[in-house]
C-alpha cells in the first residue's frame, strides 16, 4: 500500500505506526481511526465486500464512507513528505477515454427512441431539452442523405484530442455487439469503426459487456473478437461501471490484461478507492495485490449530466472539473475521465462537446498531460515496480 503512494522506504514503527486494534478492525469490516489501516481499509475496498449494490450492481458514493475527493491516501502521503508525482516532467496526467457503446445514432430505434424522449420532454416541461430533441430529429433526414452520423464521429474526435495537445486515447469497444442499441448495425459496422479507430492512432480497448462481468467465459470471448479485428488490446472497461473489486477482477487478470479502468462511482466525481493514481488493486482473499494496474475513472459526462445522477447542465459542470484539475496538479494525480461519443454532436450536444475541449484546454494551462489508458498504465506500473 505504501508503495502506491511513493513510500518505497517508509516503514512500521519508524514512519507510520501500527497499530494491532485497527488492524483487527479491518479485519472485522470496520472503519477504524488509524491513518494507516484506514487507508489501506479504502484502498482494499473493504466496505463492498459483501455485495451491496444499485439496480445494475453498483456500489453507489452514497454508501460510502469515504469523500472521494479528498482520497486518505493522498493525505498520506503528503504527511510523510512524499512529494507528488512528476509525469514527465508535468504535474498531473489524464487518461481520455471513451466508451463506444452506439455506433449509429439514426437506426430505426433511434429514431423511435428520439421521438419517445421528445414527448417525455414536452410533457414534463423541458421546453431546452425537447428543442433539441426535436432539432436531432430534423437533422436526421440530412444526415442519411449525406450518409453520416452524429454518433460516428471518431475520427474528428481523435483529431480534435490532439489539437488539445493529448498524445493518445482510447476507446472501449464492445466485443459483444449485443451489448449496446441496434446490435445488427453494431456487429456490422464493428471491423471498419475498429480500422478506423487503429488508422487514427487511438488505442482500442475492450468494452467488457453488461453479462461479461458476471461471466468470465464471455469476457474472454469478447476480448477474442476484438483480437480477431486486429485490435491489440491491453486493458478494458466493464458496461455500466460493474466492477465488483472482490468478484470480477480476477478474470481480467487471468485474460493477461494488463490495466482495467471501470473503478470509479457512478453518481460522484472523484476516487474510489481513495487514491488519486494508477494502483494495483488488493485481492483480499490471497492476501496480495492484483498483477493489473487499475486505472482509476474519476469523472465522466453522464454522472455530471444524467437525470439519475447529477443532472446538471455544462455550464454547471465546468467549475467542479475546474476544482479537480486544481486538485490535481497540486497532487500529481493521474486518473481517467470519460466522455461517450454522442456527446460530441454540436446541435444536440447542450455543451458537452465544448466542454470536453475546455476541459483539455484547463488541463494543459495547469501542467498537465493528456493520453490514452495504456500509455497512463504502463508509466504508472514502472512506478509501481521501480
Amino acid at each position: 500500500m505504501l508503495d502506491s503512494i511513493g513510500a518505497f522506504e517508509a516503514g512500521f514503527g519508524d514512519d507510520v505506526r501500527y497499530d494491532e486494534q485497527a488492524w483487527e478492525q479491518v479485519d472485522r469490516g470496520e472503519l477504524p481511526g488509524d491513518e494507516l489501516a484506514a487507508a489501506f481499509f479504502h484502498l482494499a475496498r473493504v466496505e463492498e465486500r459483501g455485495g451491496r449494490g444499485d439496480e445494475h450492481g453498483r456500489f453507489r458514493s452514497v454508501w460510502s464512507e469515504l469523500d472521494p475527493l479528498d482520497p486518505p491516501l493522498e493525505r498520506l502521503r503528503r504527511r510523510l513528505g512524499i512529494e507528488p508525482p512528476s509525469w514527465n516532467g508535468a504535474r498531473f496526467a489524464i487518461a481520455l477515454t471513451h466508451d463506444v457503446d452506439s455506433v449509429r445514432r439514426w437506426t430505426r430505434s433511434g429514431v423511435l427512441g428520439a421521438g419517445a424522449r421528445l414527448k417525455r420532454d414536452v410533457l414534463a416541461g423541458r421546453p431546452r431539452d425537447a428543442a433539441r430533441e426535436a432539432a436531432g430529429l430534423a437533422l436526421a433526414p440530412v444526415h442519411r442523405a449525406r450518409g453520416t452520423d452524429p454518433n460516428w464521429r471518431f475520427e474528428q474526435i481523435v483529431a480534435e484530442t490532439r489539437a488539445g495537445g493529448a498524445s493518445g486515447s482510447t476507446f472501449f469497444v464492445f466485443g459483444d455487439p449485443h451489448a449496446g442499441s441496434a446490435p445488427e448495425v453494431y456487429e456490422r459496422l464493428r471491423p471498419r469503426l475498429v480500422e478506423t479507430l487503429l488508422d487514427a492512432g487511438a488505442e482500442v480497448g475492450l468494452h467488457g459487456s453488461y453479462s461479461a462481468a458476471d461471466d468470465a467465459a464471455r469476457l474472454r470471448g469478447e476480448l477474442g473478437e476484438l483480437e480477431r479485428l486486429g485490435a491489440v488490446v491491453s486493458g478494458q472497461r466493464y458496461h455500466y461501471l460493474r466492477l465488483d473489486p472482490h468478484r470480477n477482477l480476477e478474470p481480467l487478470e487471468g485474460l493477461g490484461l494488463r490495466y482495467d479502468s471501470t473503478l470509479g462511482f457512478p453518481d460522484a466525481l472523484g476516487f474510489r478507492a481513495g487514491i488519486a493514481r494508477p494502483f494495483q488493486p488488493w485481492d483480499l482473499d490471497r492476501e496480495q495485490p492484483f498483477g493489473l494496474v487499475e486505472v482509476p475513472l474519476a469523472a465522466m459526462d453522464v454522472t455530471l449530466a444524467g437525470r439519475r445522477y447529477l443532472g446538471i447542465s455544462a455550464r454547471a459542470a465546468w467549475p467542479r472539473l475546474e476544482r479537480l484539475l486544481d486538485w490535481s496538479a497540486a497532487n500529481g494525480a493521474g486518473y481517467a475521465i470519460l466522455w461517450h461519443p454522442d456527446r460530441f454532436d454540436a446541435p444536440t450536444a447542450a455543451g458537452w462537446d465544448r466542454l470536453y475541449l475546455r476541459l483539455l484546454e484547463g488541463v494543459r494551462e495547469r501542467g498537465g498531460l493528456c493520453m490514452s489508458a495504456r500509455d497512463l498504465a504502463e508509466r504508472a506500473a514502472t512506478r509501481l515496480h521501480p
